[in-house]
């Protein structure tokens, strides 16, 4: 039997794949935040507020539309997930490819926090910048 937590991500996940900003946040607490670590152009700490436009849309306006994300795995308990990803898309006309891992925050039943930790930063970077 899945986690809630793991199916609340897999929504999360679709609704990601399908361009759909607006369910994810919803399925959000109202203090969610979400941290890129590193020195690329999607480095930083976002809200609410500005996750669409500074993040999701930026990560689509660099990949000129083709980002997509292959889940692996989803691991949960009562305070925290893990997801693992591969990350693809092409960027200045070169297929690429990242590992990268996802660690969730829950309180209440929803994520209060998202943290991108990349399997290889300089990589990430070199790819985002």
């Amino acid at each position: 039997m899945k986690h809630p937590h793991a199916l609340v991500l897999e929504k999360i996940y679709a609704d990601f794949a399908k361009g759909d900003i607006k369910s994810i946040l919803a399925a959000c607490s109202e203090k969610m935040t979400f941290q890129v670590s590193g020195k690329s152009r999607l480095a930083g700490k976002f809200d609410r507020s500005n996750f669409e436009k500074d993040f999701a849309l930026k990560l689509m306006e660099l990949s000129g539309g083709t980002f997509k994300m292959e889940v692996h795995d989803i691991l949960a308990s009562d305070q925290h997930a893990v997801v693992l990803a591969s990350d693809h898309l092409i960027r200045d006309g070169k297929e690429t490819m990242y590992r990268t891992a996802h660690v969730w925050r829950f309180e209440g039943g929803k994520p209060v926090a998202w943290y991108e930790y990349p399997r290889d930063l300089y990589q990430f970077d070199a790819i985002w910048s």
